[in-house]
């Protein structure tokens, strides 16, 4: 009877499209309007920004997922679930040729608490902004010095700010009008100076506070230019660590100009095999070289490739040849493999830890070689998946995981899987994250794509194809222009 009833209520609808703002750019997004509220097509808007739909027709509930959120939405209901808290929009979600369309005057705020970027809905020019430079303080570090420690919060222009610390060695910095950027700043927890950081933002005022290993007796502070920052120095010999501890100083410049492609596998690692008998490693090689010929012509970009030919390269290797070249983006290209036939799509892949079972297999398969090189063994698969992540070993690796990055290898996956879903004409498996060792020894924004399915007979030819090779070189492409006109403008 629902059904029925929202059927018959959408023949007196006008259909329309509203704007998507979001990485420089400007998509477009199904919609229409009801009583003066306009109804977008979330299903639209998770097309391009990542996340999975699941539908349970009967009683038409609808699950999304995406990073840590759990949504739950019930087609004609106002309510909806996020995790284990139950929210009220006002207006019904409703269902149109097999979409969900939720209101934006009411929902978007609701989604705006709950996501790392700035998200907003302006009725005046029909657009959904997703804003990641809407943070004024963006990001912290902290690092031994001399004579002690120095601590630096990032912001985008002179703000005014107090600093306090309290008992148990917490450093408290309050900021007027600051807005922080709370998962990059959250990324600067150092477990070598500090037990704690935290994170709190109110309407007027955004505080980070930092619990210290040491006791703060001697301590200074002041403003400074280019790049705007907080400075606190801290004056205590004994947080200055041994110079074999501290990490390299090495990592990508102000510019966006080296570009390390990095076809996976080569040589001896074949990477996985069709059943036509295709490689991955030819694949992988024959896309890197498309992509590094569309750079070159760019006089903006230098290009690096970890091997240019069919030849053995070790995960420490690539990670030298990225590092030594102080790359500023790197990308490894690989062909995925499943033992379920059916199985299609491409992936793009972050470095966090995996957050499902589909991300641990494709890792685990990736990082065979690691263990080859290391260790002299291969593990072996311990389910139907083909992964080994129940591995010890593997466990103790990815909680060593590497987040300097982790930000920006996200920001740097979406661009990238926004260029797939235009240009690729294989299904889309979206934006995911898991522990891959070649991705964590890099010292820049970094991603692993999955062109394709190899195991699977249809996307085996594809992936042969040379203009599926050049589609998918030239999604990528795309995708590294968008990154550096977004953070060379910073």
């Amino acid at each position: 009877m629902l059904t029925m009833v929202l059927a018959v209520g959408f023949h007196s609808l006008e259909a329309k499209s509203i704007k998507l703002a979001i990485s420089g750019s400007n998509e477009e997004i199904k919609a229409f309007e009801e009583r003066e509220i306009t109804y977008f097509s979330f299903s639209g808007l998770v097309d391009i920004t990542g996340g999975m739909i699941d539908w349970e027709t009967i009683g038409h509930r609808v699950t999304y997922v995406k990073d840590t959120n759990r949504y739950v939405f019930v087609v004609g209901s106002p309510y909806f679930k996020r995790n284990d808290s139950l929210f009220n929009m006002t207006y019904p979600a409703m269902f149109k040729d097999g979409l969900l369309y939720l209101p934006a005057e009411t929902f978007i705020s609701f989604l705006d608490q709950f996501t790392h970027e700035k998200i907003s809905w302006s009725r005046g020019s029909g657009t959904i902004r997703i804003d990641s430079e809407y943070f004024n303080v963006t990001d912290m570090s902290i690092s031994p010095k001399a004579n002690g420690l120095l601590i630096e919060i990032f912001l985008t222009g002179a703000l005014a700010y107090d600093i306090y610390v309290t008992e148990g060695n917490w450093v408290n910095v309050s900021i007027r009008d600051g807005k922080l950027n709370v998962p990059r700043i959250q990324m600067r927890r150092d477990s070598r100076y500090m037990y704690d950081l935290k994170t709190h933002q109110q309407p007027e005022t955004g505080q980070i506070s930092l619990r210290l290993k040491r006791k703060v007796d001697k301590w200074t502070h002041k403003i400074q230019n280019d790049p705007p920052r907080i400075q606190i120095s801290i004056a205590d010999v004994n947080f200055a660590l041994e110079p074999s501890d501290t990490n390299p100083q090495i990592g990508p410049d102000e510019k966006i100009d080296v570009i390390v492609i990095d076809p996976g596998h080569g040589g001896a690692h074949y990477g996985a095999i069709g059943p036509r008998g295709t490689r991955e490693k030819d694949i992988a090689l024959s896309i890197a070289k498309e992509l590094a010929k569309l750079i070159r012509k760019d006089k903006q970009f230098k290009v690096i490739m970890t091997r240019d030919r069919d030849k053995t390269v070790t995960l420490q290797d690539r990670a030298d040849i990225a590092n030594k070249a102080s790359c500023d983006l790197f990308v490894s290209i690989h062909a995925n493999s499943s033992l379920k036939k059916h199985v299609r799509g491409w992936n793009v892949f972050f470095l966090a830890p995996a957050k499902n079972d589909s991300a641990r297999a494709v890792a685990q398969f990736e990082n065979s070689a690691f263990f080859k090189d290391q260790l002299g063994t291969k593990p072996e698969p311990d389910n139907d998946n083909g992964s080994t992540y129940d591995d010890p070993i593997l466990t103790i690796l990815n909680e060593m995981i590497m987040t300097e990055f982790q930000a920006e290898s996200y920001d740097f996956a979406m661009m990238v899987d926004r260029e797939f879903r235009r240009k690729l004409k294989i299904p889309a498996r979206g934006v995911d994250q898991a522990g891959f060792y070649v991705l964590n020894m890099i010292f820049a924004p970094s991603i692993l794509v999955e062109s394709g399915f190899i195991s699977n007979s249809s996307e085996e030819k594809t992936l042969e194809k040379g203009g599926y090779q050049k589609d998918l070189a030239k999604a990528v492409y795309d995708a590294i222009k968008r990154f550096k006109a977004k953070y060379e403008s910073q």
